[in-house]
């Protein structure tokens, strides 16, 4: 069948003239708009150039992006490339042998503090620097690897324990590679020594599989992004692969963790303590080492892990003690930068507290040396206490802030005992109470194939490890959790006890998004000890944005350091496989104030986590112990108070701890008290140090409908008492089932009213009435300190491979 074509004659339908009704009806700036977007339609932006000037543009934006990789380079080769090791197959030795034989070109030197590698190789024209992270050693291993330019992962071969699916048997090799995968992860490099012991090509291939799948299974994205090649490390040839890899792989893809390369890092090759002539138990201390990521500048304040901030006194560089003989005798750069001491920072944490009587006695003394008191400049209408905020300038004001008192939190456990007594009542599910803290298979022992093995030896020692306190507690958690999860913020109210009283400090608000707080209303008194911002992120952009001066990156200097106590050094001494790190800290980052952490709880962590609870939070470099409390994660300016850690969404903690910039890694940890052993609680990250953040605490009263006629109620079980009605009388009340109304007149003296609401209630339903205080963190800062380290429990096979390994004290490698 032929089907009709068009002629000439076709009909043509006139196009759509788009805006033709807004120019015709609209304001003339819509007119305007069209006629301006009208002139652009049919050409390329900059069409009207020339040929020969877009070339010559092309060149000269092809030579820039060259010359700021060349520098980049540049910049990056200067210090020795930093390789963390982490061994996973208990075959150092091997290693250490292959370091010291596999380039008779290169030289190999050891520091004298902390037994890190130096290694020189001219033919790379590359210096390297490798440190070992000790497992049984968490925090060093974490410090290290916050420097480390490289982790590089050492596997055996023998992947049979990966096959079983049982985590209990890696659960020591993945502990320390945990905390660095969620905290301060580098560049990762996986290599395999014993790979040539493996004869059968397809056993090599299913080496490298079972690897791969065990590290992807249990590090999601660590072998991705071009980490995914097991490379093989058995002969001196490998080695030399690596080492070229390691140079080639750092100048393309430099550290890109912004919170390390915004501040400046010194790893202490030695040191040297000098007593004062007045007090030999504090004198100035002297450190080497490498500069790296950023300049660093004499007027900053120094921060040691486990130790606080220091002042710099000088910063001199010093010639290179590694490397070969050509470049030791090189004239080495000169410099030499003091400390002014009027730009020194202080050291002071908190805002100090003053009493009515200082007051009254600083105002006097204030009234009459008013002339001579330099003005500070200010916007109009700021009050005194916003005079106290840390302004965008360079002068530091340190007065005292004038904030509001107003009584402590109380913590309202009148209720405590009556909601636990309920808990009691209501049955629950089955709950495996097996203590996170023990180790042992519980799941496992329940098979019947496994019963036969279990003796009665181990049942006794098994029961002996459990108390049954503890258990009690945990079980009481539990239920406390499951109640609060199945009816959030209700609260029965008292009988006893007047309502008004009970809850003087709460109110009603019209709308929880809307409503309007002042976040300047009823301040605690701890808040007079921490110090504030007036913009907190313009502050933030223009410290990172402004130039620093000092030693570049690479400078290999002598810092000294004032005023520091002699059990440092004497530390550092005895425990020479420990690292001395010195942090360069940013403009304010030893004050105190208050920070809110986004944290997300990991799944592997199942008991619940209660606000105000006792935890060790990891933020940045910084380590300290803080009872938080947590909040809703949402955007808006009030958010709500959370009574547990959520296992399902993102919350924010908020605590007290010093002033840190994000971005910044956060790492939750709990220590229980039985063995002092930690387990991971949460990962997140920095939001803030603003103290203006709204955590508004919710409590629901109910009561139930006891007379409907129509649209009116009369609703019993919410009060007690007449006089409890006519104080909560202005709070709207609203109904589970989405009414809403308010109360209209008390009914006798039993706690009987009547109540009006917008549309007819059911029998069913529930009436409610949301009441709102907002609540603040307990002030509690306890940073970490050389004597709360963690313990970590090693199975009997890592025991008999250390013991091993003391027999070759020769070849062993001791970084």
């Amino acid at each position: 069948m032929e089907q009709h074509r068009p002629g000439r004659l076709k009909q043509k339908n006139k196009p759509h003239k788009a805006g033709k009704k807004r120019v015709r009806f609209h304001s003339t700036s819509s007119v305007n708009s069209l006629r301006s977007s009208s002139t652009c339609v049919g050409g390329k932006k900059g069409s009207g150039l020339a040929r020969s000037v877009r070339k010559n543009q092309l060149i000269q934006i092809r030579r820039l992006k060259r010359e700021e990789i060349i520098n980049s380079r540049r910049k990056i080769s200067i210090a020795p490339i930093l390789i963390a090791v982490i061994d996973l197959s208990d075959r150092l030795d091997h290693f250490a042998k292959l370091l010291l034989a596999f380039d008779q070109t290169a030289t190999v030197e050891i520091s004298k503090h902390g037994h890190y590698w130096h290694i020189d190789i001219p033919k790379f024209r590359t210096r390297y620097q490798l440190v070992n992270l000790d497992r049984k050693d968490l925090y060093s291993s974490i410090d290290l690897a916050k420097l480390a330019d490289i982790l590089l992962i050492i596997h055996s071969n023998k992947v049979e324990r990966f096959e079983v699916d049982n985590p209990e048997l890696i659960q020591d090799d993945f502990f320390t590679l945990d905390a660095i995968y969620n905290h301060c992860l580098p560049l990762t490099i996986h290599a395999i020594i014993g790979l040539a012991d493996v004869s059968n090509p397809k056993q090599k291939d299913r080496v490298r599989r079972t690897l791969f799948e065990a590290i992807n299974k249990n590090f999601p994205g660590l072998m991705n992004g071009g980490n995914d090649k097991m490379r093989s490390l058995d002969t001196a040839q490998d080695l030399i692969k690596l080492f070229h890899y390691c140079s080639t792989v750092k100048c393309c893809r430099s550290r890109s963790r912004s919170y390390c390369s915004r501040r400046s890092q010194l790893l202490a090759e030695d040191f040297h303590f000098v007593p004062n002539s007045s007090d030999p138990e504090i004198g100035t201390l002297q450190v080497e080492g490498f500069v790296r990521n950023n300049p660093f500048n004499v007027s900053s304040l120094v921060y040691v892990p486990e130790f606080g901030e220091f002042q710099m006194d000088l910063i001199e560089t010093v010639s290179v003690p590694y490397g070969d003989k050509k470049r030791k005798q090189n004239k080495e750069i000169e410099f030499r930068s003091q400390c002014d001491l009027q730009l020194r920072p202080s050291l002071k944490r908190e805002n100090p507290v003053q009493t009515i009587f200082e007051e009254e006695m600083q105002a006097q003394h204030e009234d009459k040396k008013h002339s001579e008191i330099e003005k500070k400049k200010v916007p109009i209408g700021t009050s005194d206490y916003q005079a106290n905020w840390i302004f965008e300038s360079d002068e530091e004001e340190n007065d005292d802030d004038d904030d509001v008192e107003c009584d402590n939190e109380s913590q309202f456990s009148d209720d405590q005992d009556e909601i636990i007594e309920k808990i009691k009542k209501i049955q629950f599910a089955p709950i495996d109470n097996a203590s996170d803290d023990d180790d042992e298979n519980v799941n496992g022992m329940k098979d019947d194939n496994e019963k036969d093995d279990v003796s009665l030896d181990k049942d006794i020692d098994y029961d002996q490890e459990i108390n049954m306190q503890d258990e009690q507690m945990e079980l009481e958690k539990f239920k406390e959790q499951r109640m609060y999860e199945m009816f959030p913020d209700e609260i029965d109210t008292p009988v006893d006890r007047p309502a008004r009283e009970r809850f003087a400090k709460y109110r009603g608000l019209k709308s929880f998004r809307t409503s309007q707080w002042d976040c300047k209303e009823n301040l605690p008194s701890d808040y007079s000890r921490i110090f504030q911002f007036e913009n907190f992120n313009r502050t933030r952009r223009r410290i990172f944005k402004s130039d620093t001066f000092g030693a570049d990156p690479g400078f290999y200097i002598r810092v000294h350091l004032a005023n520091v106590p002699r059990k440092l050094s004497d530390y550092f001494q005895q425990n020479s496989h420990k690292p001395l790190i010195l942090y360069e800290l940013l403009a304010h980052e030893h004050k105190m104030s208050v920070m809110n952490v986004v944290v997300k709880k990991v799944p592997s962590f199942t008991m619940p986590i209660k606000s105000k609870e006792r935890l060790i939070f990891h933020v940045g470099y910084r380590r300290f112990v803080a009872k938080p409390i947590f909040s809703a994660h949402t955007t808006g300016d009030k958010h709500k108070y959370e009574k547990y850690l959520r296992s399902d969404v993102a919350c924010v903690a908020t605590l007290y701890g010093p002033i840190t910039y994000p971005p910044a890694p956060v790492l939750v940890y709990k220590e229980f008290e039985q063995d002092g052993s930690h387990q991971l609680v949460a990962i997140g990250s920095l939001l803030d140090c603003s103290p203006d953040r709204l955590i508004i605490k919710r409590y629901i009263l109910s009561g139930h409908p006891y007379k409907i006629h129509r649209r009116h109620s009369v609703v019993r079980y919410m009060f007690f008492n007449r006089e409890d009605i006519l104080w909560f009388r202005p709070v709207e009340l609203r109904t589970k089932y989405g009414r809403h109304g308010h109360i209209l007149e008390p009914l006798g003296t039993h706690g009987h009213m009547k109540c009006r609401f917008d549309h007819q209630l059911s029998s069913q339903d529930t009436v409610l009435m949301y009441l709102y205080k907002r609540v603040f963190p307990k002030w509690y800062y306890e940073p970490i300190t050389i004597d709360q380290h963690p313990n970590i429990h090693l199975t009997s096979n890592d025991q008999i491979n250390n013991n091993n390994d003391d027999d070759d004290d020769d070849h062993r490698m001791q970084m």
